[in-house]
C-alpha cells in the first residue's frame, strides 16, 4: 500500500478537478486577478490545509465559486502509477505495454507508456467515447507520437505543464557545482 498521499481538488458539484500531491503548492487567482501561492496539505480524504486554513474540499470549492476565485496547480503528481493504465496497441490484437492516462479533455484523452513501448508510439491520443455512468470509455488511438514534439499535445488542448511533469525527467546537470 502506497503510503504517499494526494489530495483531491473539486468543484461545489464534487467533479474533480485535478490531484495534488501533500506538500503542493496551488495559485489562487482572485476575482480581481490578483493571485496567491500556498502550499497544501493532506489531513484526510476530504480535509486539506491550504496556507495555514484547513477546509472541507467541498467548504474550499464553495469558497472559491462564491468569491469568483480559481485554483490551478503548480505541482504535480509525477508518478505514473498514480494515474489510471490502458493498454493501447497499433493493431489492437496484440497487448501493448501499459499506458497511463494523464491528461483527458471532453473528447480526447493524452496517454503515455514509461517502459516497453515500440520506436513512435510512447505517447498517443486516443478518442474518448460516450462516457457510461462513473467512468469514461476509451476509444482507439488517433495518434501516436516518439516524443512530445512529435505529438503536439498543446495543439489538442491538454496541460502540457502536467504532461510535461509526469512524462520528463529532469536533465541531470554536467560540470562543477556553484
Amino acid at each position: 500500500m502506497s503510503t504517499k498521499k494526494y489530495i483531491r481538488f473539486i468543484d461545489s458539484s464534487y467533479k474533480t478537478l485535478f490531484h495534488l500531491p501533500d506538500g503542493g503548492r496551488i495559485r489562487i487567482t482572485l476575482s480581481d486577478g490578483k493571485q496567491q501561492d500556498r502550499v497544501c496539505r493532506f489531513l484526510d480524504e476530504c480535509h486539506t490545509q491550504v496556507g495555514s486554513t484547513i477546509y472541507h474540499i467541498c467548504e474550499l470549492a464553495e469558497q472559491m465559486e462564491r468569491n469568483g476565485a480559481k485554483c490551478e496547480p503548480l505541482d504535480y503528481i509525477q508518478e505514473p502509477e498514480f494515474y489510471r493504465r490502458y493498454f493501447f496497441t497499433a493493431d489492437g490484437n496484440s497487448k501493448g505495454p501499459a499506458y497511463y492516462i494523464i491528461d483527458e479533455i471532453e473528447t480526447h484523452g493524452f496517454a503515455f507508456a514509461p517502459k516497453g513501448a515500440k520506436k513512435g508510439q510512447k505517447y498517443c491520443v486516443f478518442e474518448i467515447l460516450e462516457p457510461t455512468p462513473g467512468r469514461r470509455q476509451m476509444g482507439s488511438v488517433i495518434h501516436w507520437g516518439g516524443t512530445l514534439r512529435d505529438i503536439r499535445p498543446q495543439d489538442w488542448g491538454f496541460d502540457t505543464k502536467k504532461i510535461k511533469a509526469v512524462t520528463q525527467r529532469p536533465k541531470s546537470k554536467s560540470g562543477p557545482e556553484r
